[in-house]
């Protein structure tokens, strides 16, 4: 969340598609660029065009627009949202169910660079606190079909 709410048109680079993460606003104080995909980045330059930015913070706050939104105000709106939305409350926090869910639909990806995608430094997080098992991916496992044979068992 630090990341996301400290994040500066300048950590954007539309040309090349990417995003900076900035160290000092990781809370491991680690700096990461990952490649954006063209909806997302899509959707940032319509929210720029819309706030009229050039530079400085994605998320100003409103009162003093050198600094950037505060936290709470980025919960409120969640909250908002949600309710708008007619969303259930989530069990598991305000922000982390919404982190389980990006990681769990990406169980068919590489751990490796789901880690790196969603800014966990290590694979043993992702897979103890946010990929979480779910009926459609237990339904394939119980439905594959293949077999071993003896010999590969070592028989």
């Amino acid at each position: 969340m630090g990341s996301i709410r400290q994040l500066r048109w300048e950590d954007i680079d539309f040309t090349h598609s990417v995003i900076r993460w900035r160290a000092e606003a990781d809370k491991k104080r680690r700096e990461s660029v990952v490649p954006a995909p063209e909806a997302l980045l899509g959707e940032l330059r319509e929210f720029r065009r819309q706030l009229g930015a050039v530079a400085g913070w994605v998320f100003a706050a409103e009162t003093a627009p050198t600094q950037p939104m505060d936290r709470h105000l980025f919960d409120k709106w969640l909250m908002v949202a949600e309710r708008v939305a007619r969303l259930p409350k989530l069990e598991g926090g305000l922000w982390h169910p919404y982190r389980r869910k990006w990681a769990t639909e990406r169980k068919h990806l590489p751990l490796k660079d789901v880690a790196a995608a969603g800014g966990w430094k290590d694979t043993e997080t992702l897979l103890t606190c946010y990929q979480q098992p779910d009926n459609e991916t237990l339904l394939a496992v119980m439905s594959e079909q293949r077999k071993v044979r003896e010999t590969a068992l070592g028989r």
